[in-house]
């Protein structure tokens, strides 16, 4: 699936480059609101959360049937949350990089967003920028080594914030070789699909004592958030168990707390 999905983020990207300057978009950026420190908002309190929107994933279907980005955002920041990660993608979650802009630019939001999607290609980069993002993530290994290097000065030099996502040894390796500030670990095994805490915590081991730690997915309960707590990260990235909650304020709220 992560083949597939990165395969059609190159064509899509390329359409959009054909549709939208490069000019155009640095146009944008000079227009767009100040940044706000996604770093700074996940060290915040002890342990903090990222909450995710998006209305469907590719293995789950539609996630929440009256899903509305705003409101959801609204609910997250009654919640509790420390920042807001918005899917940019249409195709496969369902939203769409409007849907980043919408929300960073609510009057009413005022946590960091995150413009989530398989970046592929500077054009990305520029893109969340212009629509007034405060972070980006970056999957490392679907970028080659020099060009992941390119994307992530890049994102740095346009005053992003980047939360770089692992997978294993090589991957964390990579991300602190650009001196990364914000190392993301994915809990999912990507053979067996399946939650492993202990691999994680192998994994948060080889993170300096300095790097933001995040732990991204399969996260589906407070059990769950209290061992990535004991384990000493930073900051949860959370999707699927809020989004199909009744309240997704009360269900984050009684997970933070």
């Amino acid at each position: 699936m992560l083949d597939d999905i990165v395969a059609y983020k190159a064509q899509e990207t390329a359409q959009r480059k054909a549709n939208y300057s490069l000019s155009y978009l640095e146009s944008r950026i000079q227009c767009a609101r100040a940044t706000r420190s996604f770093e700074r908002s996940l060290v915040a309190r002890e342990v903090t959360v990222i909450a995710e929107s998006k209305y469907r994933s590719p293995s789950k279907g539609i996630l929440r049937a009256d899903y509305d980005p705003l409101v959801q955002a609204h609910a997250y920041q009654k919640g509790g949350a420390a920042a807001l990660s918005v899917l940019a993608d249409s195709r496969f979650f369902g939203n769409g990089p409007y849907v980043v802009g919408w929300i960073a630019n609510a009057p009413s939001v005022h946590l960091p967003v995150m413009y989530k999607d398989f970046i592929v290609d500077e054009f990305q980069v520029y893109e969340a920028r212009a629509l007034g993002a405060d972070a980006i993530l970056i999957i490392v290994r679907i970028l080659s080594p020099e060009k992941f290097k390119q994307i992530y000065n890049l994102a740095v030099e346009l005053g992003l914030d980047v939360l770089v996502e692992t997978f294993d040894e090589e991957d964390i390796c990579r991300a602190l070789s650009v001196s990364a500030r914000i190392i993301g670990i994915n809990n999912r095994d990507l053979d067996t699909f399946k939650v492993n805490f202990d691999r994680t915590a192998e994994l948060f081991s080889l993170l300096p004592s300095e790097v933001v730690g995040v732990a991204e997915s399969g996260i589906s309960g407070v059990s769950d958030f209290r061992t990535i707590k004991q384990l000493g990260f930073r900051s949860a990235l959370i999707g699927e168990y809020l989004l199909c909650a009744d309240d997704s304020a009360e269900q984050l709220s009684s997970l933070i707390e």
